[in-house]
């Protein structure tokens, strides 16, 4: 197969501006899912709670953010874009062997909470919960391997655009028909195909990466760009503003992109967020299980009031929980590839990664 041109490794200061903007997406996506997606979950606030509002104004960016830092692993990851055989069978140890086994233990503990939920099996092969994204990413990422593989390696960037503007079309306006069952989580699929390629394509174009570096607009306009996109953002969910069908789907993806170019323009970076972003993928799978905990305690000694205060706790047990599972996780390589889809070989990577990170700010691999 033809090779795609080869890719520059991002420098440490984009590492750790990648790994800073990982922090900041998992910080609202904790407190998403400790709030609750409507009042009837998490801490089961009305939609106008200001504690809501608050998680409720992300909402269009935090997954399309997620998506759009994938696409750019995935670009430094393929690399020279190997078969695809193989880039698939890494991808599913990766994204599908965590979605089944950590998607199981939060499919048993809702159960024993008596949570009414889907069968155990259709768990697997249909969007549940958050492990929708895992799916998702794994379609998308199958996909553009898939193609690249046949039409030849020159091509992945005309793929990439062209399967991003697939998204716009198929999603945003609705122009394709998308399946009454949400069969592997296609439909998400198609939203986040826009964002995906879109990082894609930036971590692909050193060029205009360090252009942007350079611009002395860059981060005045980032910060502008966010800006739009919280105010958009409040107003819907203050329900000030309201759409529906098509101009909402295409304000959803206008609200995502401002949130990707805005932080990518902005660069922010903080070496305590860096170190928190190096571990998103642990916060992302295992998140729900601590704010769940924190939400049932909060419950339980039935004291209706402190809301701020359960809130910020949620947020900090959320974050930090992970964090210590996977440490605990890493102790032992099986448990490592069944929930963080990690090899045995990688675990020693990150052991060492993790023993150097204090000298040397080493990050393990989040591919």
């Amino acid at each position: 197969m033809p090779k795609a041109q080869s890719f520059s490794p991002p420098s440490a200061a984009m590492r750790a501006e990648i790994d800073t903007v990982r922090a900041i997406v998992c910080l609202i996506l904790v407190l998403h899912h400790m709030v609750g997606i409507s009042p009837d979950y998490g801490l089961e606030l009305p939609l106008d709670h200001p504690i809501s509002i608050l998680s409720h104004t992300t909402e269009d960016m935090r997954m399309p953010i997620f998506s759009f830092v994938s696409g750019m692993v995935f670009a430094r990851t393929t690399g020279l874009w190997p078969d695809a055989t193989t880039t698939i069978r890494k991808k599913a140890r990766r994204l599908l062997l965590p979605m089944v086994s950590v998607g199981t233990l939060f499919w048993l503990a809702r159960h024993t909470a008596g949570t009414t939920q889907p069968p155990l099996w259709m768990t697997y092969v249909t969007s549940f919960a958050h492990f929708w994204f895992l799916q998702a990413s794994f379609l998308i990422m199958a996909a553009a391997v898939v193609l690249t593989c046949l039409l030849g390696g020159a091509w992945h960037r005309h793929i990439a655009a062209a399967l991003g503007g697939l998204g716009i079309i198929w999603w945003g306006f609705g122009l394709l028909p998308l399946p009454a069952t949400n069969w592997f989580s296609i439909t998400n699929a198609t939203f986040l195909l826009p964002f995906f390629m879109s990082g894609y394509l930036t971590a692909q174009t050193p060029t205009f990466r360090q252009s942007l570096r350079r611009a002395s607009w860059a981060r005045p306009l980032g910060a502008l760009l966010i800006t739009v996109g919280l105010v958009l953002g409040f107003r819907l969910a203050t329900q000030d503003l309201i759409l529906t069908d098509t101009p909402r789907r295409l304000l959803a993806i206008a609200l995502g992109f401002t949130a990707c170019f805005g932080l990518l323009l902005l660069r922010p970076r903080k070496s305590h967020l860096a170190n928190i972003g190096t571990n998103a993928y642990a916060i992302y799978l295992f998140h729900v299980f601590f704010t769940a905990a924190v939400t049932y305690s909060w419950w339980a000694l039935n004291t209706p009031g402190h809301l701020w205060a359960v809130t910020c706790l949620g947020v900090i047990v959320g974050m930090a929980g992970p964090i210590l599972l996977q440490k605990l996780i890493l102790r032992s390589p099986r448990a490592a590839q069944a929930f963080l889809g990690l090899p045995a070989s990688k675990v020693r990577d990150v052991l060492r990664k993790e023993k150097e990170r204090p000298l040397t700010g080493a990050r393990p691999s989040n591919s």
